[in-house]
C-alpha cells in the first residue's frame, strides 16, 4: 500500500470515543486471536487517555488513522498504547506516530523510548524493531517484552 502522510497534532476531548472505538476494533480482535483476550483492559484504557499524553495521526480530510498515548518516567518516555485503525494500517502511520514521539521526547532531553509488547506480536515487534527498538525479556512480566530505544544526547 502506498504511504499515507498524516498531521500529527494533540488529542482533544471529543477525540476519545473515536479512539476508544479504533482500539476495540483493532487491538480488542488482536488480543483474543493471541489467546489473551484480558490485554485489552477498557478501564485501563480510559484511564490512559486521562492521564497519558495522546496523540493522534489527521488524514488530510480530518479522519484520525492511528493515535499514540505515551508517559514519563524519570528520563524514559513510555509508550502506552500506538493503535492504528484497520483501514490505515501498512501505510507508515504508525511509524510517523513513533517518528513523533521520539522528537518530543528528544526535545525534553529524555535518555530513551520504552514500550513493553506481549512477546507473541509480531506487527508491533517488527514496527518497533524497523524503527530502531532493541528488544529485551520482562523480568517482571514472562508473557511480555520491553523495546527500548536509547535516543542521543541534545
Amino acid at each position: 500500500m502506498e504511504r499515507l502522510r498524516v498531521t500529527v497534532r494533540e488529542a482533544r476531548a471529543e477525540d476519545r470515543s473515536l479512539l476508544y472505538l479504533m482500539a476495540e476494533e483493532t487491538l480488542h480482535p488482536r488480543a483474543a486471536q493471541e489467546g489473551h483476550p484480558e490485554r485489552f483492559d477498557e478501564r485501563a484504557l480510559l484511564d490512559l487517555f486521562e492521564r497519558a499524553r495522546v496523540y493522534v495521526g489527521e488524514t488530510e480530510s480530518d479522519d484520525i488513522a492511528g493515535y499514540v498515548a505515551f508517559d514519563t518516567d524519570d528520563d524514559t518516555v513510555w509508550l502506552r498504547c500506538l493503535c492504528v485503525g484497520p483501514a490505515y494500517e501498512a501505510r507508515a502511520v504508525g511509524r510517523q506516530l513513533l517518528d513523533w514521539v521520539e522528537g518530543i521526547a528528544f526535545a525534553e532531553g529524555r535518555a530513551r523510548l520504552s514500550a513493553y509488547v506481549p512477546a507473541d506480536d509480531r506487527p508491533s515487534r517488527h514496527l518497533y524493531e524497523g524503527h530502531d527498538f532493541v528488544p529485551a525479556p520482562a523480568a517482571d512480566r514472562p508473557d511480555m517484552i520491553v523495546l527500548e530505544k536509547r535516543l542521543p544526547a541534545k
